[in-house]
């Protein structure tokens, strides 16, 4: 019981919880300072809280206790929930794509969300969430934004928001899942110490990726919304199952 307590009131973990949610919060103020500075729209800081806030998960292996990463995600939820239910609020503001139902609105919760129950379940795996994470953070982060940066696109689907999907945005999802999958393995062992076989995990994480990109692609209609749901669970189960 000693140790328990020990291990939950553990000095680091408290000062790595705060560096974390300083983190997030600093990534967002920082976006949203470049997107009015630029005219552009909250699209772009959806994008950066897409792609870097998620980035966060490979200190995890550095918590003592599996307490202190749910209470980071459980704030962050809590924040992203209120912000985003009141349309005056500075993070409505900041996040809110004006093309969006409502559904779609709350994909910043979602993720959070994602990421929350996939240290509930594999806390004691730390390459299994940080390879989900980055898949759904680099991979479906890059699968929307590189399309949306070219002139020329071929469409699979174009019925509309949540019927778009194109060859390259899939495409994007692959490389860029897989690029973030290993940078976020590499640099996990790197700043942890956590001992992670790569070779052995490479062939995992093409599976992984490559499922996820097909789950991507097909989470169209009502499940566009929840993508950041169907992406990381999907990658985890893989990587669980092999």
């Amino acid at each position: 019981m000693e140790g328990m307590w020990n291990e939950i009131f553990d000095p680091f973990s408290i000062v790595l919880t705060i560096l974390v949610l300083l983190y997030v919060v600093g990534l967002i103020l920082v976006a949203e300072k470049i997107r009015i500075k630029k005219g552009w729209s909250p699209y772009f800081t959806r994008r950066m809280i897409h792609l870097f806030a998620g980035d966060s998960i490979i200190v995890l292996p550095l918590f003592k206790h599996p307490f202190y990463p749910i209470l980071v995600t459980v704030i962050l939820a809590l924040m992203v929930l209120v912000g985003l239910s009141r349309p005056n609020n500075p993070l409505s503001k900041t996040m809110v794509v004006s093309e969006y139902d409502k559904l779609h609105v709350y994909g910043p919760l979602y993720y959070i969300i994602s990421i929350l129950v996939l240290v509930l379940f594999f806390y004691n795996k730390p390459e299994i969430v940080v390879v989900a994470t980055m898949i759904m953070a680099w991979g479906d982060g890059f699968a929307s934004l590189v399309p949306a940066m070219l002139k020329r696109k071929h469409m699979i689907f174009d019925k509309g928001v949540k019927w778009r999907k194109s060859i390259e945005g899939s495409l994007s999802m692959f490389f860029f899942g897989f690029l973030g999958a290993v940078v976020g393995l590499v640099l996990m062992m790197f700043l942890t110490g956590y001992s992670v076989n790569i070779a052995a995990m490479i062939p995992k994480i093409l599976v992984a990726c490559t499922v996820a990109t097909i789950v991507e692609l097909l989470s169209v209609g009502v499940l566009a919304s929840f993508d950041n749901f169907t992406v990381p669970f999907t990658a985890a189960i893989i990587l669980a199952l092999l």
